[in-house]
């Protein structure tokens, strides 16, 4: 106490107060924000490497961790990025070797292939994104013009980062515009919409299409975006689009006509060529428009006998349509497209790639040449501000490996066909390989979720990361426990899509199979409910009580039944999760049953 009565200052308060101090002052100061930069540099490129690796891997893993954990990356990502580079423009950073930092970053931004946008929603949002990349563009620019330093090898690096973001900044507006429901896809859809209508008749009168071979079938596989360009009156327009369209009959013709190819490279770009044209007509019903060939007796025949022909041809059936489903994929959530990919980008991506490490190792490596900057800073006598463009160098240089390693090899595929070229060793090598056929497992997750409506309906979350994360992390509701994701195995597929042939194509409500098992007289009150999702839940109920207790064999009818049962009361729970509010009163009159589901567990009585 002094005398006035005031407590003294400890030393140890003076202590911290004076290291408090000490830090916010070597934290603004040039050395201070050096070091900042050099961290959010280091750490902008692990984020992208990190969008790189499972920006991809999104479609195959539904887990809501890893989803999270993906949206977290990516928006960080958006963000950080723009931040270094603002530090730079903001602070001393006037030397080659920031300015080569700068632009690498920008390069960074606007690179990124396997995860173009998150969400649909990002796709409207094309202008602003490219007002911003832009804006960034034009601040690094900025730092070129005023960045002082006489290396060659650096100044070559520049201006080759720069013109690269320049040109992805440009590709990445136009594949984001071709995507848009405003833009370039409704535009082309309307085009393979008008021309659906008047597909069959193309064909001679008397003439029976073959699905096995594709004759008769004349889906559009490529032309559609020259038409759409023409815009000419209505009957130039149908013409335009019969002579200027390349159709999947006769890419089919052409590739069997190559004597490169072996029988099972032949059916391999059959396949990719013929999910390349339904994928065109998928995406009609992202824009509203009319299935005109739903109602033709040919489109049956196709899947019928042409997809599901034979009992082997099942799980091909399945991976011609999850391929189908990776090119609508691919065009809605990254830059892969046949103005992309192909023996043309990598080409081009071989000559970068040679340049830059040519600079590289002039520049970066050659001590004798190397620019010193007057911003340096030695730990243990190493010059960290030089080894952080090595890093930078090497993250970049092994990223352009990983990309055209990684090209995507269904597009590499349909580019090849769309102009008849002789086939490359590029492509006569990857289709004689069991490589794609393992690549091709991997387009999605092949699992199927699994939930019991009976055994979970108890079930009460923690929702502890939701809490945390502010709502971030979406919350569990009662009863929403999902099980355990199981494999999809061949057996399920094939059982499916037979019981689709037997039938003829025509979906049954279950009183066939009733019969068949002669039970029509105790169950096909289950068949005649209301509604879609009542006759799902009382199946599933009933399958739940009748399995009780009973182990499910590994294979079998038993181990069809309960996971169809269990996925279909999954696809449930999602809709409920969609929409929490809709509650489902069965009408009673009819039935020795009645439940209740709304927001609280459900409750049923059998």
């Amino acid at each position: 106490m002094d005398k006035f009565g005031v407590p003294a200052v400890t030393g140890e308060a003076m202590g911290i107060k004076n290291s408090t101090t000490a830090f916010t002052q070597s934290w603004g100061s040039t050395q201070g924000r050096l070091v900042r930069v050099e961290v959010l540099v280091l750490f902008s490129a692990l984020i992208w490497i990190l969008v790189e690796l499972f920006g991809s891997r999104r479609r195959r893993y539904s887990q809501g961790f890893f989803r999270f954990f993906v949206w977290a990356v990516y928006t960080l990502f958006t963000v950080l990025v723009p931040y270094t580079i603002g530090l730079l423009q903001d602070g001393p950073f006037h030397d080659q070797t920031f300015v080569l930092w700068g632009t690498i970053l920008l390069f960074i931004q606007v690179s990124a292939d396997s995860l173009s946008v998150y969400s649909i929603h990002d796709i409207e949002q094309r202008k602003r994104m490219l007002v911003q990349h832009l804006i960034q563009i034009i601040l690094v620019l900025w730092l070129i013009v005023n960045c002082k330093g006489h290396n060659r090898s650096y100044t070559a690096n520049i201006w080759i980062f720069w013109m690269l973001s320049l040109i992805l900044t440009y590709t990445k507006y136009h594949s984001l515009s071709n995507v848009s429901k405003k833009g370039g896809m409704l535009k082309l859809s309307k085009v393979v919409a008008d021309y659906m209508m008047i597909e069959h008749e193309q064909i001679p009168r008397g003439f029976n299409p073959n699905p096995e071979t594709m004759e008769g079938y004349k889906y559009i596989f490529h032309g559609e975006e020259e038409v759409a360009s023409l815009l000419p009156t209505a009957p130039e327009y149908t013409q335009a689009t019969r002579t200027k369209c390349t159709t999947i009959d006769s890419v089919w013709r052409w590739i069997e006509s190559q004597s490169a190819f072996n029988h099972e490279a032949m059916e391999t770009l059959k396949d990719v060529a013929l999910s390349f044209s339904l994928f065109k007509l998928l995406k009609r019903r992202l824009c509203g428009y009319q299935i005109a060939e739903a109602s033709l007796a040919k489109t049956l025949d196709f899947v019928l006998h042409g997809l599901i022909s034979e009992q082997g041809n099942y799980v091909r059936a399945f991976g011609v349509i999850e391929m189908e489903l990776s090119f609508l994929y691919d065009f809605l959530y990254t830059r892969f497209d046949t103005n992309y990919s192909g023996s043309k980008g990598m080409t081009a991506c071989f000559v970068i790639i040679t340049v830059i490490a040519c600079n590289s190792i002039s520049g970066a490596f050659n001590w004798g040449h190397y620019h010193r900057s007057s911003l340096e800073q030695r730990v243990h006598g190493f010059d960290v501000t030089r080894w952080v463009t090595i890093v930078l160098l090497i993250i970049v240089l092994a990223s352009f490996l990983v990309a055209a390693a990684n090209q995507g090899w269904r597009w590499d595929i349909v580019e090849e066909l769309h102009s008849y070229e002789r086939p490359t060793w590029w492509s006569s090598g990857l289709t004689n390989t069991s490589w794609v056929k393992r690549e091709a497992k991997k387009l999605w997750q092949r699992a199927l979720g699994q939930h019991s409506l009976l055994l979970n309906f108890d079930y009460h979350p923690r929702n502890v990361l939701s809490l945390l994360s502010l709502g971030l992390v979406d919350t569990t509701r009662e009863g929403q426990k999902a099980g355990k994701k199981i494999k999809l195995t061949d057996e399920l597929i094939e059982r499916v899509l037979s019981g689709f042939k037997e039938s003829n194509g025509q979906l049954q409500d279950g009183q066939l199979a009733l019969a068949k098992n002669q039970l029509g007289s105790q169950f096909s009150w289950a068949c005649t409910l209301s509604t879609h999702i009542h006759k799902i839940l009382v199946w599933h109920i009933g399958t739940t009580i009748a399995m009780d207790g009973h182990p499910i064999p590994p294979t079998g009818d038993h181990r069809v039944a309960k996971t169809l049962s269990d996925y279909c009361a999954y696809l449930w729970l999602l809709f409920r999760t969609c929409c929490p509010d809709i509650a489902m009163t069965p009408s009673a009159s009819s039935t020795p049953w009645s439940w209740k589901l709304g927001k609280a567990s459900p409750v049923v009585t059998v």
